[in-house]
């Protein structure tokens, strides 16, 4: 991993009883994006208020490239952050909006006018200047508290659900939009959402919370295909789970059938993790005879770009996804086929 940007060495801050982050460490590479996912109250959003100085930590340390901050207040860690409420200034105009910042660091005005035009250029809010908040759209006011982030030209860029209050398509706009800024000027940025889909899609890092604690680090595709745990599996997208006994040399037994598998089963019971999309569909038996079970198509859904089954194997539920369905609709009996090198063995 690169050199740290930001570094978090055992930390842990408590409200009054309750240890909302406890003992979090973390590193986050110069230029990287890494995203802290987690549901409600697991501790992200207060992870990222004491990266800023907004919250103290009651134990541990706070490092911005090898100086600590712990105790620094949040006005010189030249960090910015992007709240999930926008706080733009009703009364004052856009200019004015993204140029607050560079008023409190007492920038002289023409440089300070030539950079609010250049960041807002950067967001795409070109002639934009004189107007107020409340004439702009909701995608259009998330650029602006962007751009009054940018503007003062931050070591560290924190994003606390930016996107919450956008409607679905317009977060998929805007996500990608703040991705390639954040690309384009190779800044390190921190990101929080309890959107998995988000997540994945944009980030170099997730880090996966819960109870305030860290469960697993990776890239994307670690996460996904190889979580830690149940809960990482669980919360990062659609699962089947599968209780399973080992029977021999990577052979398992589950409520279907015998299952040859490549990851980690040793012995004993073990739960296997298989994707809905891992698994293919046939109407009728293929020639290949292992990992073939056989079940009864319950309900289904047409999502578009794909089709959702859920099926009955021998008094198990599970969730298979098929791919460009087109017109095709399947029904009654089916057969699973279930690669062995999309089983993922959970190691709890």
């Amino acid at each position: 991993m690169d050199r740290p940007h930001v570094r978090l060495s055992n930390v842990t801050r408590r409200f009054g009883l309750t240890v909302a982050v406890d003992h979090v460490s973390l590193e986050v590479p110069e230029g990287n994006f890494t995203t802290l996912l987690g549901p409600s109250g697991c501790g992200k959003t207060t992870v990222l208020r004491m990266i800023a100085g907004f919250y103290h930590p009651d134990e541990g340390d706070i490092f911005l490239r090898d100086v600590r901050v712990t105790d620094i207040p949040a006005h010189r860690r030249n960090a910015a952050m992007v709240f999930q409420e926008y706080a733009l200034f009703p009364h004052m105009t856009i200019a004015e909006n993204v140029g607050y910042g560079l008023r409190m660091r007492h920038v002289p005005q023409h440089a300070a006018v030539r950079r609010i035009q250049q960041t807002l250029e950067l967001v795409g809010l070109s002639g934009q200047e004189r107007k107020f908040p409340h004439q702009l759209s909701g995608g259009q006011q998330q650029r602006v508290a962007l751009a009054r982030a940018l503007v003062v030209e931050p070591d560290v860029l924190l994003l606390d659900e930016p996107l919450s209050n956008l409607d679905a398509k317009l977060r998929v706009r805007v996500r990608t939009e703040i991705r390639q800024l954040q690309q384009q000027l190779g800044i390190t940025a921190v990101y929080v959402t309890h959107d998995q889909e988000e997540a994945l899609a944009i980030s170099d890092r997730i880090a996966v919370m819960n109870r305030g604690r860290i469960l697993q680090i990776g890239t994307p595709l670690e996460i996904y295909h190889r979580p830690a745990n149940r809960f990482v599996a669980d919360f990062v997208g659609l699962a089947n789970f599968v209780e399973a006994r080992v029977v021999g040399a990577g052979r398992v037994e589950t409520q279907g059938g015998t299952l040859a598998v490549h990851d980690g089963a040793q012995s004993g019971t073990v739960t296997l993790l298989l994707r809905p999309e891992a698994i293919r569909l046939h109407r009728q038996p293929p020639n290949q005879t292992s990992n073939i079970l056989r079940g009864r198509i319950t309900s289904m859904s047409f999502l578009g770009t794909l089709a959702r089954y859920w099926i009955d194997v021998n008094g198990m539920r599970w969730t298979v996804d098929v791919p460009s369905p087109g017109e095709d609709v399947l029904d009654g009996e089916v057969y699973l086929e279930v690669p062995p090198e999309r089983i993922h063995v959970l190691q709890e």
